[in-house]
């Protein structure tokens, strides 16, 4: 696909990438910059920024090669349970978090947990939580990316890896998040722009809107159900996972600490959840537009599924087309890059060194540093341990929100919620979605077609969360709450004397 218009459009999307990082290094003075774009963001900036790091590349391919073989419900999760997730994030936990950074100055989700519950189990759990989740999002981030980079520069999957990982890496490593929120914005609207042109631009080319349905609905009549052949149950799951899953994703959950003022909240669920509804675009019409294409003999049937995107851009559309609509894929995988390289860099150095007893003196400097190590670990992973790959690839959605909503989402509100619950909760979600792959990859299970793994994952880890929690006396939990719901600043765990007590200010 390589020609010189296509490596002029990812020079020129590159050049952008580089300068937005420049530009933000120039405004790094701290950590809290690095880490928390130095909490100064207003609403739009965050929305954006926040959906673009959730609307990963993968995520785009992926709907539109499910698009492709059961249908618009495929889409349905995406288009309407995800918006909702924001919804839930954004009015329940936004106000709070955003307080927190302002009152206790955290910086990442396990900062929230160490002030929250001031249990140096929690907080370690959950510090090693995000330091694995962040390097097996980036896995999968960094495989995608060498495959998008390797149809627009004609070079090996393994080159275009390298890099697009190097990208993503030097202009994160130079201006940590401030960079990552203002390339997502940029990113975010690329994204935007393109779903909607290569929708209509589908369309056109499968005959029409009515011509398509038409077609596709004569060959498959069962094509266009709700339900999309799927069980019930499954469709369920599904839904309580990406619900309840978007409250729970540390990617979003980290931009609520980065904003300047709570006033900011107000439109920000409405803008995000909109913008991610019509990314899904993208997948609606490629999908759809394939589909009829195979079934009047246009177009051959994509092997495997997830082709579908790359054989329409290749057969269906110009050399600048194509270029500019593999860009957006790019775009979508490095804003969610970029914002796991920071969330792992915080993971290590400032929180997990800080529930270890290791006091960091130049925090900025050593965040820089693992940004690099978690970038270039995740490409050794790839390419040299693709079994290790497909273990880490069961920490992903289900993972991070089993792990995060019941801590977080509830323990902001719920006054019974504990550490030692906290602990529980991240051991469950992480240990049953780690469980299940392996033991599948082993042939030991097999997973009913009606079961969503995801969405059991979720209810057990908040089943556990609420067990532990009740097992606590209600008035050393209560303590705990009001700690954190004041204005004093919480910088200490709690002693092990106090926990067995009176909880000690």
């Amino acid at each position: 696909m390589e020609s010189i218009s296509v490596i002029v459009i990812i020079v020129v999307y590159f050049a952008i990438m580089f300068g937005v990082g420049f530009w933000a290094n120039r405004k790094m003075k701290s950590s809290k910059e690095f880490l928390v774009a130095g909490q100064s963001l207003g609403f739009f900036v965050m929305a954006i920024a926040g959906f673009s790091s959730i609307q990963s590349g993968w995520g785009m391919v992926g709907n539109t090669g499910a698009t492709f073989d059961t249908g618009p419900s495929a889409l349905l999760g995406a288009a309407f349970f995800v918006p909702v997730g924001f919804a839930l994030a954004w009015f329940m936990l936004g106000t709070r978090l955003q307080r927190a950074a302002h009152v206790h100055g955290t910086y990442s989700v396990p900062d929230l947990i160490k002030v929250r519950y001031r249990s140096r189990g929690a907080h370690t759990a959950m510090s090693l939580a995000m330091a694995v989740g962040a390097v097996a999002y980036m896995t999968s981030q960094i495989s995608a990316m060498g495959i998008i980079t390797s149809l627009l520069l004609g070079v090996s999957i393994q080159t275009g890896a390298w890099i697009g990982a190097a990208v993503v890496a030097a202009y994160t490593i130079a201006g940590g998040m401030l960079a990552a929120v203002w390339t997502d914005l940029i990113q975010g609207l690329l994204m935007i722009v393109m779903a909607v042109a290569l929708f209509f631009f589908a369309i056109t080319a499968a005959g029409g809107w009515n011509t398509m349905i038409l077609e596709v609905s004569v060959s498959d009549p069962e094509f266009f159900t709700l339900a999309g052949g799927q069980p019930q149950s499954y469709i369920f799951g599904y839904m309580v996972l990406l619900v309840l899953g978007a409250a729970g994703q540390p990617q979003l959950i980290t931009k609520f600490l980065m904003l300047k003022d709570a006033k900011e909240l107000r439109w920000g669920a409405s803008v995000s959840g909109v913008a991610y509804a019509v990314t899904t675009l993208f997948s609606l019409g490629i999908g759809l537009a394939l589909k009829a294409m195979v079934i009047d003999g246009r177009a051959e049937m994509p092997n495997p599924i997830d082709n579908t995107t790359t054989d329409f851009l290749s057969n269906f559309t110009s050399p600048v087309v194509a270029g500019l609509a593999l860009t957006a894929l790019l775009a979508a995988i490095m804003s969610s890059a970029s914002s796991f390289i920071t969330i792992g860099a915080a993971a290590v150095v400032r929180d997990l060194a800080s529930a270890l007893g290791i006091r960091v003196k130049r925090e900025l400097l050593w965040s820089r540093v693992f940004s690099g190590v978690i970038t270039v670990l995740s490409v050794l992973l790839v390419f040299y341990l693709s079994q290790a790959i497909f273990i880490l690839g069961a920490i992903g959605w289900a993972a991070f929100g089993a792990s995060i909503l019941g801590p977080i989402g509830i323990g902001l509100y719920w006054d019974r919620a504990t550490g030692a619950a906290t602990t529980t909760a991240v051991s469950v979600a992480l240990g049953f979605n780690i469980l299940i792959v392996v033991l599948e990859a082993a042939g030991a299970v097999t997973v009913p077609d009606h079961v969503h793994i995801g969405g059991v994952s979720l209810m057990l880890s908040l089943l556990a969360f609420f067990g532990v929690s009740l097992l606590t006396p209600r008035s050393r939990a209560r303590e705990l709450f009001d700690g954190f719901a004041g204005d004093e600043p919480i910088t200490t765990y709690v002693s092990q004397s106090a926990q067995k007590g009176k909880i000690s200010a």
